[in-house]
């Protein structure tokens, strides 16, 4: 969802996790009514943190004989509330506010809830001014906070079906952006009210507006001759150069994730600018916010990150913040996917690299399961956006080919298109694609924690004409589980070329052999990148049978006659160190130029021989 700033039991899972995420349990039972539309009338003086608005919230009963409900508002000062135009009593405690109804509703029944409301910003989070550069407003709700400026049911799993809009009134020197398409503005009396509306649904912490004195430009991703996104930013005017700078992959970005998840998924695209900013980006749904510093910083790959976003946490958005892995790693990957198509697949790789190590580094720290995180934990770098990036790369190795992983992305995004979606939900899509059971791949790597270290032993021996490649990967790990199962590659070498096998680990140590034409001389484990693992090759390991050893030599003899136990470089020296001879077999029979005393050496063993006339 975010982007920080520095970017630079076997046990049934499900029943786990409802028990750990109350948020879960509350969703899965009904919640008595659903949020269908907001519609807010904001007015925004611009000389200070104030704001007083009236939010119009479209809701239907979800059960019989509705008499009262909740709503979030924190921070703020209640007015007044009405509900179908009727003045209804309420409670405000805390960031509770409970209404009583002026009359039920049986479920199906609709109504609107007008609430009146007013007050200051506290500051860090919800509703923010600052007098900087210019003076600029806006709002930052994640995760908690879109309740600290206006009311709403403040969870990610009740999205308004109908979008939000905004009424925006600022003085007419000002400009304000907001979620949707721009409809228009009226100035009256030295004030501008500026329309936006957002037309699919919307969960509350991607409901977001920004005022201040912003230059603007468009792009446009033309994906067909009569089919256009439009791509508006809104930056201060001293930063039209590095604006123009920064956003200028744009339209290639956009273009990417088109192709590669599936039609943009909203009426038009756009960014704001903002400064101070308490992270590096927010994907707010159509309007991506970012800090000021990214322009001179030309972060493209953390502007790929917001906009990635727009496919994986907006459209499809996760199930409470026990899953919020889903809309990070989703997004930290596809930046790295766009930095591949930039700057090719070694870069990708180092990135990826880069990024196992900084879950490395976390998970050593703050060890947790990258599911339900502690909640002080949910953006923590580390866990939520490198480790959970890495899982859905690890899933794409499992899928075995790019068009599979694909297909899968796919069946996910359609399944859960402008709704919501739980890990439980993903393990399913992957189990159907594949038709297979991958729930030990969840069980192991998202509702677990740590990692795989693994240690290699391998060896040769030569049976007849090939040699057999023997393997044993132990696992090393003190934490989480004690084995993990996900298949490993070897890559092994020859004299010249290399062949890589694909082998299924069920235990610890795990064993494997295979006959080969040609002898191994060097290992490589995990070659391509695909695992989040730890290894260390331990040695080139040798059985009594593979060492060498003579079963025939004549001491004293008219030539040199030696028999080994199997084919070996043999070197011949004479009497002063001269090399007279080199050969690689199994058996010499070797007339030296004169007689004498010469030696014999196969690898680390020494023999004499004396060649008489």
């Amino acid at each position: 969802m975010v982007v920080p700033l520095i970017i630079m039991i076997l046990s049934d899972p499900i029943e786990t996790k409802f028990v750990l995420y109350p948020d879960a349990v509350l969703a899965e039972s009904t919640h008595s009514y659903d949020v269908l539309h907001y519609r807010l009338n904001l007015d925004l003086p611009m000389d200070s943190n104030y704001l007083s608005g009236i939010a119009t919230i479209a809701s239907r009963s979800n059960e019989d004989n509705l008499a009262e409900l909740d709503l979030h508002l924190d921070v703020m000062r209640v007015d007044s509330i009405k509900v179908d135009g009727i003045t209804a009593i309420y409670q405000h405690n805390g960031e509770t506010l409970h209404i009583y109804l002026p009359h039920p509703y049986n479920q199906g029944d609709s109504f609107d809830i007008m609430v009146g409301y007013s007050g200051k910003g506290s500051g860090g989070m919800g509703f923010l001014w600052y007098n900087t550069v210019h003076k600029i407003a806006y709002t930052l709700g994640c995760p908690f906070c879109t309740r600290k400026w206006m009311p709403c049911w403040d969870r990610l799993w009740d999205k308004a079906d109908y979008g939000v809009e905004f009424y925006i009134t600022v003085p007419d020197s000002y400009t304000a952006c907001a979620n949707g398409v721009y409809l228009g503005r009226q100035v009256q009396g030295g004030k501008a009210t500026y329309h936006w509306k957002e037309s699919y649904p919307i969960a509350p912490y991607l409901i977001h507006f920004a005022a201040s004195i912003f230059s603007t430009y468009s792009d446009w991703f033309h994906k067909t001759p009569t089919e256009s996104i439009e791509i508006k930013y809104f930056f201060w005017p001293e930063d039209s150069i590095s604006a123009r700078n920064a956003f200028k992959l744009c339209v290639d970005m956009i273009s990417f994730y088109d192709s590669l998840y599936g039609d943009y998924p909203f009426e038009r695209y756009g960014m704001d600018v903002v400064y101070p900013f308490y992270y590096g980006g927010m994907e707010h749904q159509t309007l991506a916010t970012i800090n000021r510093v990214w322009l001179s910083q030309q972060n493209y790959y953390g502007i790929a990150h917001e906009m990635s976003h727009m496919w994986w946490g907006d459209m499809v958005t996760c199930f409470g913040w026990a899953n919020v892995w889903l809309n990070e790693g989703f997004a930290t990957y596809s930046d790295a996917l766009y930095l591949e198509r930039r700057e090719g697949h070694q870069a990708f790789i180092n990135k990826m690299i880069e990024r196992r190590n900084d879950y490395f580094r976390a998970e050593q720290s703050n060890p947790h399961p990258v599911y339900n995180p502690p909640e002080h934990l949910i953006f923590e770098w580390g866990h939520t956006y490198c480790k959970g990036s890495w899982i859905l790369h690890m899933i794409r190795y499992l899928c075995g080919d790019d068009q599979t992983w694909l297909n899968l992305l796919a069946t996910y995004r359609d399944s859960f298109a402008y709704r919501n979606a739980s890990t439980d939900d993903l393990n399913r899509i992957m189990n159907q694609v594949l038709g297979e059971n991958y729930n030990w791949f969840f069980d192991e790597w998202v509702y677990s924690y740590w990692y795989p270290e693994y240690e290699i032993n391998w060896k040769k021996r030569l049976e007849g004409s090939n040699w057999r490649f023997i393997v044993d990967i132990s696992q090393k790990q003190s934490h989480g589980p004690k084995v993990f199962h996900m298949p490993v590659e070897i890559r092994i070498n020859f004299s010249s070329g290399d062949t890589i096998v694909k082998i299924p680990i069920t235990q610890s140590p795990e064993h494997y052999e295979v006959l080969l034409s040609r002898e191994p001389v060097s290992i490589d484990f995990d070659p391509n990148v695909w695992l989040i693992e730890k290894s260390t090759i331990v040695s080139v390991a040798e059985t009594p049978t593979d060492r060498i050893s003579f079963t025939r030599i004549k001491t004293v003899a008219p030539e040199i006659d030696i028999e080994l136990n199997r084919s070996a470089e043999i070197t011949v020296y004479d009497i002063t160190g001269r090399l007279v001879y080199r050969t690689h077999t199994q058996r010499l029979r070797y007339s030296p130029p004169a007689a004498g005393i010469y030696q014999i050496r196969v690898g680390e063993l020494r023999t004499r021989v004396v060649v008489i006339r």
